[in-house]
């Protein structure tokens, strides 16, 4: 019998190169391997850093729309999305600093300009297709520097997103990967915290059972995707 085989995508959309957030993710991501070996699965991880990266923020000037592409600000964000749409991985792991109680404004940035690749939502035109997240496992995680300054509103915030692009979206401790520096401003002190660490892993290992949960339960299932307009269409009344 073949193999199953997942692919994972991290991403760390903290500014700092080797910083806390991304410790967590790659927590996460290490805890997704290991139980893909348990259970005899090949997972594959591949982690997205944001840190020196130009991600511009949405302008809403449609030129997607006028020029029927992808977002046309020149930038390193359509490169570091082609990550996660080409293809679609079997499961994604997006962790995000704690900056004045929610995301960071690149994290927040990277997830604007996924509007991009939906105008074929609203614009039958539009040559590309909505990436199909539907069967891509998601779990949250989120670092701050103390135990009460946001952290579980930034994960909420990750969740929303992943709701509104259609992953599957899975929790952890609650919602998802909680982690506290303790006040601490090392770019390590993450790696001192138990319970952030655990957290973080527990959540890679969700993610990496529903994606291979999804994957092979779509080998059983075939399903024709109705076009959201159409749907509107049908269900109008």
């Amino acid at each position: 019998m073949q193999k199953d085989e997942v692919r994972i995508v991290g991403v760390s959309s903290s500014p700092r190169k080797n910083g806390n957030t991304q410790h967590m993710v790659e927590e996460a991501l290490q805890a997704a391997e290991k139980f893909g070996g348990d259970v005899g699965c090949s997972t594959k991880t591949e982690l997205i850093s944001l840190a020196g990266k130009k991600i511009l923020p949405c302008y809403n000037c449609n030129r997607c729309i006028q020029k029927k592409s992808y977002c046309v600000l020149k930038d390193d964000w359509l490169d570091l999305v082609k990550i996660i749409i080409e293809p679609v991985p079997d499961g994604l792991i997006f962790g995000s600093p704690v900056y004045f109680f929610n995301l960071n404004s690149q994290a927040r940035a990277f997830m604007e300009r996924f509007t991009s690749l939906l105008k074929k939502v609203w614009d039958p035109s539009f040559p590309y297709e909505p990436p199909d997240f539907s069967r891509t496992a998601a779990g949250a995680l989120a670092v701050g520097f103390d135990r009460n300054g946001g952290v579980e509103h930034t994960i909420s915030s990750i969740i929303h997103w992943f709701l509104i692009m259609g992953f599957v979206a899975v929790g952890g401790f609650y919602i998802g990967g909680a982690g506290w520096t303790n006040e601490n401003d090392s770019k390590t002190a993450i790696l001192n915290d138990d319970l952030s660490l655990e957290s973080a892993r527990l959540v890679g290992r969700k993610v990496a059972k529903t994606a291979l949960l999804l994957k092979r339960g779509a080998a059983t299932f075939t399903e024709k995707r109705i076009p959201y307009l159409l749907w509107k269409e049908q269900n109008n009344d």
